[in-house]
């Protein structure tokens, strides 16, 4: 939020001194002189092509700096999603090292009051106001002011915040730039425009004859834009809830890992993608698929195969007589696998890649559920849904003894990955959603590595048009992320990093990301 508001006041500085263009200028004796020749009713005539004028701007730069800030999440920039060029490491961290260059480079130019360079030397279409009504014209013109880049520049912090919102990637932060920076251009028109016999030709006389206010003006934008690239490098922005997280691949869910080879399931296409270091990624058709301990592991109509990762040589094949596999894991000993049960609820079944046959684990009645299994070693790790609470559970497949690590009553605890003695998995709450990770024995150690907005909706406590009495606040504490439409959803864990699925339930689009452990 400190970031967004600090690039937003940068915006709005940035606007005001567009004031000085020529086509700035030009908008206050336009519409005053249009005003000026139209007698009585020239002060309504006025009024009414400030608003237009206004409402023009406001879009203008919403438009510009909005589908700036859409071309860089379309990229794979540094925002939510947090990296640029679309890879697995240190993008996020990068778009953001680059976003604040922008703001420091772009501070010390206005700082020192250097010719802003390069200049668009354009003006807006003078014929519009000799055959438009003015206040269509001066919707127009509020327009192409907003725009930004259709007339003179006149600070480097325009196209800073321009590559500022292609960077960050973020269309929420991009449209708060671009309605300030409409803001900032309407409100020096407006302002004298319908005074211009008194107020506004002293303030454009003054404009005009002293460059020091434009100077103290780039300034004060120099100065904002520091302390918006101090908050982009030294905090966690509203811009980037999830900037450490790294994009690795759209529509990609149920991720799984294995000596450093990540799997994943492509969304309704019954394809799943393998990407081994230094090779192409490689595609399987089958309807769920696995690794783990060098093995893979597909599902197929009434059989799991079990191979090794390196060679494809042929490990196990486990007949099952049920279908609707919904979740699989693999280890070097063992493959697990979830069913849905047919009246309702699910089941988990283990069998032992040395040829013991398939054995139930635990089930759940309808109403409950059980999240996709994870296996390490002879550790095997779900998450128990029902209706007075969850819990997370770890069994020794080998002893048979399971013990809960994790259970709440008022929190959804699930999408559990075990590797050793670390346990990643989701908890969702009321106010948001957290990737964490804790140890499964000894003190427990517990870090955030993930925040999203909750996606639960509040609503307003009273009926439209009656009394709030009873209404109460949120609940939710001070610094609580914004609800979000997105959720957190399936993980895996391996030795240097965490790997989850962000799901958009309304648009069914999902992302998944890699984040430093």
């Amino acid at each position: 939020m400190l970031t967004t508001l600090l690039l937003a006041a940068a915006a709005f500085a940035a606007g005001v001194t567009g004031a000085w263009s020529p086509c700035g200028f030009s908008m206050v004796e336009t519409l005053a002189g249009a005003a000026g020749r139209e007698g009585a009713s020239g002060r309504r005539l006025i009024r009414a092509a400030c608003a237009t004028f206004a409402a023009g701007a406001l879009l203008g730069g919403a438009l510009t700096f909005g589908l700036l800030s859409v071309l860089g999440q379309a990229l794979g920039a540094g925002g939510e999603a947090g990296v640029i060029g679309g890879g697995a490491g240190d993008g996020a961290d990068l778009a953001l090292i680059a976003a604040a260059a922008l703001a420091l480079a772009a501070a010390l130019a206005d700082g020192l009051g250097l010719r802003v360079a390069p200049q668009i030397r354009r003006q807006v279409p003078e014929r519009w106001r000799r055959t438009l009504p003015l206040p269509l014209a001066a919707a127009l013109y509020g327009v192409l002011l907003g725009l930004g880049f259709t007339t003179f520049v006149l600070a480097f912090a325009v196209w800073a915040l321009a590559g500022i919102c292609v960077a960050l990637g973020a269309p929420a932060t991009g449209l708060a730039i671009g309605v300030a920076f409409g803001l900032g251009r309407a409100l020096p028109v407006v302002a004298m425009a319908p005074r211009f016999d008194t107020l506004g030709i002293h303030l454009a006389e003054r404009m005009a004859a002293e460059p020091r206010l434009l100077r103290t003006l780039r300034r004060a934008d120099a100065a904002l834009l520091v302390a918006a690239a101090l908050a982009l490098l030294l905090g966690p922005t509203a811009a980037s809830a999830d900037a450490r997280a790294n994009l690795v691949a759209t529509d990609a869910t149920d991720p799984s890992v294995s000596d450093g080879a990540l799997a994943w399931m492509v969304p309704g296409d019954g394809r799943a993608v393998i990407r081994v270091p230094g090779q192409r990624p490689a595609s399987y058709y089958a309807t769920r698929l696995a690794i783990g301990e060098g093995n893979l592991a597909t599902a197929t109509p009434g059989a799991i195969e079990v191979r090794t990762l390196a060679d494809g040589a042929q490990v196990a094949t486990i007949p099952h007589a049920r279908a609707g596999i919904t979740g699989l894991a693999v280890s070097q000993r063992w493959v697990a696998m979830r069913m849905s049960r047919p009246r309702g609820g699910d089941e988990l079944l283990v069998a032992s890649l040395a040829g013991a046959a398939v054995a139930p684990v635990v089930q759940t009645r309808s109403g409950g559920s059980l999240s996709r299994p994870s296996l390490d070693g002879d550790q095997l790790a779900y998450a128990v849904g029902t209706r007075h609470g969850s819990r997370i559970v770890v069994r020794d497949l080998a002893t048979g003894q399971a013990r809960t690590v994790l259970r709440s009553r008022r929190t959804q605890l699930s999408q559990p990955s075990v590797l050793g003695h670390a346990l990643l998995y989701v908890e969702a709450r009321a106010c948001d959603q957290r990737l964490r990770i804790t140890t499964t024995s000894g003190r427990r150690r517990t870090r955030t590595l993930l925040t999203l907005g909750g996606t639960a909706r509040r609503d307003r406590g009273h009926e439209h048009g009656h009394a709030r009495q009873g209404n109460r606040p949120s609940g939710c504490p001070r610094g609580t992320p914004p609800r979000s439409g997105r959720m957190l959803w399936s993980t895996a864990l391996a030795a240097d990093a965490a790997y989850v699925t962000r799901w958009t339930p309304r648009t069914r689009r999902t992302a998944l990301l890699r984040l430093p452990r």
